[in-house]
């Protein structure tokens, strides 16, 4: 399932802290991590990032130490599990790259996943417990699930989709220049490099938040280049840098959100581009006026354009003064069969 859909069912599972541990299964870079610290936060919950990979089988339980009033040895609990005090009351734990832990260690997690305790530790009541990991096919460290570990847990399996990943990168502000090129080209979104090479950098969700990051300590995108070859691979970043030459000949934005420019591009690329500037502009300045003047822009394009427009000031949270312009309104009721597409 897409991610947005993912996160919706855990939203709704994890409201129960009693609910068994979830597992989220996919490609990296996909955001299966993000999407659980995104709910902590939202919740406003404690997070405890568990990696397994740097444990010994016996980490978990802790370490022995002699009780002189009963004569045995009592256990104290690793300092990296979930604490009330220093965590919260309510939190997520969150077993990352499960699936890279050798199966000693996977072992190791049975009692705590399934029982919430290990050894003398108890789970606070309030905490909730989720695991991710990549695929074999993933070509990462990858050790198969004991089957007895897998039947503890619930089963999700994330993929890759451009506009459900727009959702996120819009409101977040991720470059405009990357949003429009992906819109140019949605299948370098996430691109798996062939099974016979050697494994680099690829396109991913998370590389392209990479060259996001990148890209403001260059003056120029040419002379990032390199970087960018660094985080999506050379054929991604010869494409992207290309792209953003385009850009160059793009009327500029404000002309356009000002109306001191009804100019309409006619190549596809600088009509992507300009709508990715545009709702980068008016995230930042919303006046009736420019948004009058945006909407004025895509209702000389064709129709695709138009509702990747309207789509995309969606994600942006526009919508609600979307709807204040009568234009808008006309062509909602003139266009329902495109409804589904720029609903949130």
């Amino acid at each position: 399932m897409f991610a947005s859909e993912a996160k919706a069912h855990l939203k709704i599972l994890l409201a129960d802290p009693e609910v068994p541990t979830m597992m989220l299964w996919g490609p990296p870079g996909v955001g299966k991590s993000s999407i659980i610290q995104q709910i902590a936060a939202e919740r406003g919950w404690g997070f405890v990032d568990l990696r397994l990979l740097l444990l010994n089988p016996i980490d978990l339980r802790g370490i022995p130490y002699p009780n002189r009033e009963t004569r045995q040895a009592d256990w104290l609990a690793p300092s990296f599990l979930p604490d009330v005090e220093r965590d919260g009351k309510e939190g997520i734990i969150l077993f990352d790259e499960i699936t890279s832990a050798p199966r000693a260690v996977q072992a190791a997690a049975y009692q705590l996943i399934l029982d919430r305790r290990i050894g003398e530790y108890i789970l606070p009541e309030g905490w909730r417990q989720v695991a991710a990991g990549n695929r074999a096919e993933d070509k990462g460290v990858s050790n198969r699930m004991p089957a007895p570990l897998a039947n503890r847990m619930i089963h999700f399996e994330l993929t890759c989709s451009l506009e459900d990943w727009k959702f996120w990168a819009i409101p977040t502000g991720i470059d405009y220049r990357v949003i429009s090129f992906l819109n140019f080209r949605p299948e370098l979104l996430y691109m798996f490099p062939n099974q016979a090479a050697e494994i680099k950098a690829f396109p991913s969700p998370r590389s392209w938040e990479f060259v996001h990051k990148i890209l403001p300590s260059f003056s120029q995108v040419d002379r990032a280049f390199p970087a960018i070859c660094g985080a999506v691979g050379e054929g991604a970043a010869t494409e992207f840098t290309a792209f953003c030459r385009v850009l160059e000949q793009m009327p500029d934005p404000e002309d356009i959100l000002e109306g001191r420019t009804t100019a309409v591009p006619d190549s596809p690329d600088m009509i992507y581009a300009c709508i990715g500037a545009l709702i980068s502009r008016l995230t930042i300045n919303k006046t009736p006026d420019r948004l009058k003047n945006y909407f004025a822009f895509i209702s000389e394009l064709m129709v695709e354009y138009q509702v990747l427009g309207v789509s995309d000031a969606v994600k942006a949270n526009l919508r609600t003064d979307l709807v204040t312009l009568p234009a808008f309104r006309d062509w909602l009721a003139k266009h329902t069969d495109v409804l589904v597409s720029v609903d949130d």
